[in-house]
Parts: C-alpha cells; structure tokens; sequence
C-alpha cells in the first residue's frame, strides 16, 4: 500500500471513528519508515464548533507517558547509574519492606518496567492522583500497599508502579523527573510540544478535554503535575509523537534517532510479561489468526500469527484517550488522539494499522529468508546437493559431530537416496522459507514425483555447522 492510499484509508477510518464514539475532535498522523507522511484531523477542537484539530494541537497523551518513563530509566542505566535488576528499596529506602503478604523476591525495577510487580491494576484511580504532592505519596507508600500476587508471578497494569519509577528517577538523577525527561528525552529530540504541565501551553494549541454525562459532554477540569506524572501526565501533539515513533522504528537503523543506542531501543520494544493470547478474525476474511500480547518497557507489544510484530501504547485519562503504534517490519506507524474520556482510539489505531499492514504484505510479502546467515543460506544449497549425491566429504565439512551420533551416518545416507529416488529431478520451491531464527530454515523441494520438506538447523560455532537436518517426503509437521 502506498502512503496516499494508507492515508485516504486513515482519514475514512478516523472521521466514522470520531462520529461512532461522539469525540469532539481527533487529531491524527500516519508514519512510514521515520517520518510523518501524512497528519490531519477530524471534527472540532472545542464542543459545538471551532476548527478540526492538527499536527501541532496538544492533547494530553495519559499513559503514552509510561514509554518516556521507560526510556529515562534506560538512559541511567546506559550511563551506569542504576541497574534493572536493583531493588526499589536501593533508591526508596522507605520501601525495604514493600512486598505481597505471600512473600516472594523484593521487587526491582525490572519489576515496575514490565508490570510485573504485582500491584493491582488502578486505571480509575491512579488517573485522579497526578496532582499528589511528593511528600504525601512518599508516606502512602510507606505507609503500605496492597499487592493482586506476588512480584515476578504474573502481569498487573500499574500507574503506581510507574509513579514509584518517577520517584526513583528522581532520587537515581538527582534532579526532578519531569526535569529529567524535559532535558534528558525531550529538548535533544526536539519535541518542543510535548510538556507536562498544560497550564504553559498557549490557548490556540491545547485542546480541552471532555467527559461524558448524563446532560452531554462537559469540560473536565485540568489537572497539575505531581507524583503521578510519570505513568501519564504529558501533553503532546501528532507531531511530536511522530519524531518519538519515528526514533523507535529508528532502532534498525545504523545511526537512531532517539537518546538511547539502537540496542536500549529494542529491548523497549521486546515482550517481558505475557498479557493475554486471543484469537481473532484475519484481515478482510473469516480465517482466525493468534495474536500475542506482551507488556515491554513502557509499551505493549502484539505478535500477530498473519502479520507480525506491532509495538504501541495507549492512553487513557479524563477528558482524553490515544495510541500510538507502528510495525517495525513494514516501518509504518499510526498516532490517534481524542478528546473525550477513554477515548478507544486503541481500537481505531489496531485496526486501521492491520488493514495498512495486510495490504502492504500483499504486493510486498515480508521475506523470512531475508533474516538468515550467510551460512544458513549455504547450507541450503550443501544439503541439497546431498540429496542429488550423497558425499562423505562434504558431509565432514558441514554436519556437526552431533549429526552422526544421533544418526548413523550409513543410514541417513541410505535415506537420502531413497527420497531422492521417490522425488526423481527436483529443484527449490517457489515456495517462501520459513526461518524462526538466522539458523534455522525450513524449505521446500519440487521434485516431478512430488515435494519434500526440508529442516535445518545450525550450531552456534564461531563457523556455524549443520547440528540437525531432516528431508521429509511430503508435508512435515510444524517446527516447534
């Protein structure tokens, strides 16, 4: 799918979106490979009239904040300041005997990063804390919390475990951690529209949020920075959240556009607690498909059985809803934000970025083969050659010494002429390869009796060698 046809599909999607779920306004921008290709808005800023929202209006972006919190972390650990696996209680002294009455390991901040803390989810009421002063959340959690399950035993959503990684930031850094994110994350990205505290943003730029009752959508109150912040106190706009997907996608890349090193980035990007499993129809037909969910570092991520990874957060406050997402293997990226309580443009943003991401695959299919070594690839050509002519030679040069134990070589050599005879003349399948990892390949043979499934699998040698090679006549069955 090219950009002008993924952004007549996004403006379509939004605008029914908007009207569906009655949001005032959502401003909108499509990524692809890096950059903001195409950004728009639909409805009005305010109830009743006024313009559509842009690229440059700011709406509150809730939980999408959890991501700059994960990144800030991750930037004092490259610099050695802290570690991930460093107890809470190592920077909040105050917490030593924080942990469920179950027992279980002291929590770290590993633990917070990935949700695996085991504090119960608080959406409705971490959203209504931002403004808590420091001081008095510093007592609420000295004073005792309650825990769903002991740390490390299972995925519980949690603002205040991203509150207490605020605090840590904070006592790790040494300067206040909207201090820390605005200098260390925000200024050298150049996201001068991104902020936590509304009160500084000029009245043609922010967009008022609403909240739904009985007599209609109303104007919810503002709220100030405080303690909470850092699970979901930043204000931002379509452009600015378009350079923060961008340096994600960035991650690929030999020179990142982002603070953190291509490799911080994609550890952000890489499942830490599974969430759920669900099954769900494919795209533009009746055929289910799995999609896995995992919470990263400050994002979520989806692995998709058809499409593949996406990587995303939302956010949900009063007043307002979002999310972010994107599909490192494609490069396109999708940002929605909403002025109306819980917003679901989670919803809008999966949808439309699978319809983008199914239509993309279509005219160009992702390659497994394209992730394999050199070396794997050669193995593919020395096996084959083995099944027109086995040569003990060869088989020296290539098969680990594993191949042999675990097979007598006579008798594997035995069965490779027996299906080379059942084959006759074969040559590779157009089929594309299936490759779960750089070492592991499997691959079809055409011969004018029938088809064969080949598996290979390559040792971690500094010359990677062949330590598993199996030719089945017909269809295998799946790799596990």
């Amino acid at each position: 799918m090219d950009v002008s046809a993924a952004a007549a599909l996004v403006d379509e999607r939004l605008t029914a979106f908007r009207t569906q779920h009655d949001i005032p306004g959502v401003a909108y921008g499509l990524v692809k490979d890096g950059e903001l290709v195409h950004a728009s808005g639909t409805g009005t800023r305010e109830v009743g009239g006024g313009r559509e929202p842009g690229e440059r209006d700011i709406l509150r972006i809730a939980s999408i904040t959890k991501s700059f919190t994960a990144a800030a972390v991750l930037v004092l650990r490259d610099r050695g300041v802290l570690r991930l696996d460093d107890t809470l209680s190592t920077f909040l002294p105050w917490t030593t005997e924080l942990r469920s009455p179950d027992g279980g390991h002291p929590i770290t901040i590993r633990d917070l990063l990935a949700m695996n803390a085991g504090f119960p989810t608080d959406d409705p009421w971490g959203d209504r804390n931002e403004a808590q002063p420091i001081e008095e959340f510093d007592e609420l959690v000295a004073g005792g919390l309650s825990f769903a399950r002991p740390a490390r035993t299972g995925f519980e959503y949690s603002n205040l475990g991203y509150a207490l990684l605020g605090r840590v930031i904070a006592v790790a850094s040494g300067v206040d951690y909207r201090t820390f994110v605005n200098t260390e994350i925000l200024a050298p990205l150049g996201m001068s529209d991104t902020g936590y505290d509304g009160s500084f943003v000029p009245a043609d730029q922010l967009v008022p949020g609403y909240a739904p009752v009985d007599a209609g959508l109303v104007l919810e109150p503002p709220t100030g920075p405080g303690a909470f912040s850092a699970m979901g106190g930043l204000h931002s706009s379509v452009r600015d959240l378009g350079i923060w997907v961008a340096g994600f996608q960035s991650a690929w890349s030999a020179q990142p556009r982002h603070p953190l090193d291509r490799w911080s980035l994609r550890e952000m990007q890489e499942p830490q607690r599974l969430v759920a499993t669900t099954v769900t129809p494919a795209v533009g037909g009746a055929e289910q498909r799995i999609v896995t969910t995992s919470y990263a570092f400050g994002l979520m991520t989806d692995d998709d059985q058809v499409l593949g990874r996406f990587v995303s957060h939302s956010g949900g406050y009063p007043g307002y809803g979002s999310h972010m997402r994107w599909h490192p293997a494609t490069g396109w990226g999708l940002i929605a934000l909403g002025n109306r309580t819980y917003a679901p443009c989670h919803r809008i943003g999966t949808d439309a970025m699978n319809e983008i991401v199914a239509a993309t695959l279509v005219t160009s299919p992702l390659d497994p083969g394209a992730q394999l070594w050199l070396r794997t690839q050669e193995a593919m050509a020395v096996v084959e050659s083995l099944l027109r002519s086995w040569d003990d030679t060869l088989a020296d040069t290539w098969c680990a010494p594993n191949v042999d134990l675990d097979r007598p070589r006579a008798e594997r050599a035995a069965e490779f002429r027996r299906t080379a005879a059942s084959l006759g003349e074969f040559t590779r399948s157009a089929r594309t390869v299936e490759a779960s990892s750089p070492a592991q390949v499997r691959w079809w043979l055409d011969g004018a009796a029938g088809t064969a499934t080949v598996d290979v699998l390559l040792s971690p040698e500094r010359t990677p060698r062949i330590q598993f090679l199996r030719v089945t006549l017909g269809e295998a069955p799946p790799n596990h």
